[in-house]
């Protein structure tokens, strides 16, 4: 006969080390090189797993895991999941908070509502067939590590004062509106999330209709309806006796409070034991609704392509104003493939890669773009390719990462000192680490102004951020990057006639000898 509690403790555990090893890859991939291994948890999510294998990539962890649940049911959602254990931590908060306040019983979520999440399924998976990628909106894994990576490590490296690797990101307001509301509903349903909106879940469901090890209930059951009352996950029937295995989270907590000890976890039955599987028909689950749901992520995907995101003031910038990490996929490759996880400007030395709001349009929202003004791509750092999990930026060498040309710089003549001011500045030519910036004078010029060689741009953003004018007056746009499949840079660039070499001097340098030195702004 087990003790009391036993489970529950095993169960929080396992929740504990799970979390605790979550938290050390992502503490790992802050400042180091090697990175890898912080993708382990991204390419667990059963939603990543599925889009990835539908776009050509087989994730071992995601196929693994659903050999697990469709043996052993839904262990991932119980044990493993962070966001799962997050959510119980914010119930538990509740709480902490409230603690004179007279405990009340969950409220009860109506049995259709579990069938939401399918629903939300179909629509993502329909829009990710026609190439528009939602799922980052609802998978476990990117949503956690995105609270985490943009919410609480920026939050407590400030709050430790630790400015050299202190983070700041746009987007914030939206962020901790969405987790309100997440965590509200948790304080109100506990595992809301989880049961009714959750696509993860909802594939999980799927893989473990009919577990071998499961819930098991004696014939001494009297009925009396604890552990119904006791199950975060709503999966047992009022009675006590039948399961919706698909929907059992396998905490068992169930067989925690039952009074006869009529409830156990195993892979057979004893003499005596039931294990029924409660009905799953005329709950709502319809034909009709779930090819309404496909319907909509057609729409939505063909709204898209269709310029309809336009029309709604939701196409945001041209193409060639948004900035991709270096190596990045060829553009409609790169946003189906992205997470939206944060890992990337997460482990950006300069803090230069920030998430696109609108600026990406719906398609392009919360994907990762080059902020030039904030901090510069370092030549030397390749480590977006190592910490995105799912390859839409790939691991390059620093080889190669030299020759993926990120886009070329612009010179704004109406802003430059230089060009509309005559006031000598030179701080673009020296910061550049390409030697892309020529001083030239034109006829009718007072001084050397900067001039662009393509060739010889990477896109990097020195220039651009360490401009002295507020309004940059020079800065990186996405013509000509280079956007390849087979990561070959160098033999691509060269046979573009690239001349990508860091320290490099400009072809022509022209600095009269009345001007300050290099790098000396004179104010009139």
């Amino acid at each position: 006969m087990p003790r009391p509690y036993r489970a529950t403790r095993c169960q929080r555990l396992i929740q504990l080390l799970s979390l605790g090893l979550f938290i050390y890859l992502f503490s790992r991939a802050v400042g180091e090189p090697q990175v890898w291994s912080s993708g382990f948890f991204l390419k667990l999510d059963p939603v990543v797993a599925t889009i990835l294998a539908l776009s050509g990539q087989l994730v071992w962890p995601g196929l693994l895991l659903w050999l697990i649940t469709a043996l052993a049911g839904r262990l991932f959602c119980g044990y493993v999941c962070p966001f799962g254990l997050t959510l119980d931590l914010v119930r538990g908060l509740k709480r902490l908070i409230f603690f004179r306040a007279k405990p009340k019983p969950p409220r009860p979520l109506a049995p259709r509502a579990r069938f939401y999440k399918f629903f939300g399924l179909t629509a993502l998976m329909a829009a990710a067939v026609a190439g528009l990628n939602l799922y980052f909106w609802a998978a476990p894994i990117p949503l956690v590590t995105r609270f985490y990576a943009l919410l609480l490590y920026p939050a407590f490296t400030r709050a430790a004062h630790l400015a050299s690797s202190a983070r700041a990101f746009d987007g914030l307001a939206f962020m901790l509106i969405f987790f309100g509301l997440v965590f509200w509903l948790e304080w109100r349903w506990p595992r809301f999330w989880c049961r009714v909106l959750c696509p993860a879940g909802s594939i999980l469901a799927l893989f473990s209709r009919g577990p071998l090890w499961r819930r098991r209930v004696a014939d001494t059951c009297t009925g009396c309806g604890r552990c119904r009352s006791a199950c975060p996950a709503g999966a047992i029937s009022p009675d006590g006796r039948s399961t919706l295995w698909g929907e059992c989270f396998t905490c068992r907590a169930c067989q925690e409070v039952c009074p006869t000890r009529a409830v156990r976890f195993g892979l057979t039955n004893r003499p005596g034991d039931r294990s029924m599987s409660a009905p799953a028909t005329g709950l709502g689950c319809t034909r009709r609704a779930l090819l309404g749901s496909a319907a909509a992520g057609l729409a939505l995907a063909w709204g898209q392509s269709a310029g309809a995101t336009a029309a709604l003031g939701l196409a945001g910038y041209p193409l060639k104003r948004l900035v991709r990490p270096p190596g990045a996929r060829p553009e409609d490759q790169f946003l189906l493939l992205c997470l939206r996880c944060g890992a990337c400007y997460k482990v950006c030395p300069t803090n230069g890669l920030a998430p696109a709001g609108l600026a990406g349009g719906l398609a392009g929202l919360f994907s990762p773009f080059l902020l030039a003004r904030r901090g510069p791509c370092e030549p030397s750092c390749a480590r977006c390719g190592q910490a995105c999990p799912s390859g839409a930026i790939p691991p390059l060498p620093l080889t190669e990462k030299s020759w993926a040309k990120m886009g070329t710089a612009v010179v704004l003549k109406e802003t430059c000192l230089a060009w509309a001011e005559g006031r000598r500045c030179v701080v673009c030519q020296e910061v550049c680490p390409y030697g892309a910036v020529n001083l030239a004078r034109e006829p009718g010029g007072l001084v050397a102004a900067p001039v662009i060689n393509p060739a010889r741009c990477f896109g990097c953003g020195y220039c651009q951020k360490h401009c002295p004018v507020s309004q940059p007056a020079i800065v990186v746009e996405a013509a000509g990057a280079l956007r390849l499949e087979d990561s070959q840079y160098q033999r691509e660039g060269l046979a573009r006639g690239l001349k990508l070499g860091l320290d490099a001097r400009p072809d022509e340098e022209i600095i009269p000898d009345d001007q300050p030195p290099p790098g000396f702004l004179e104010l009139k």
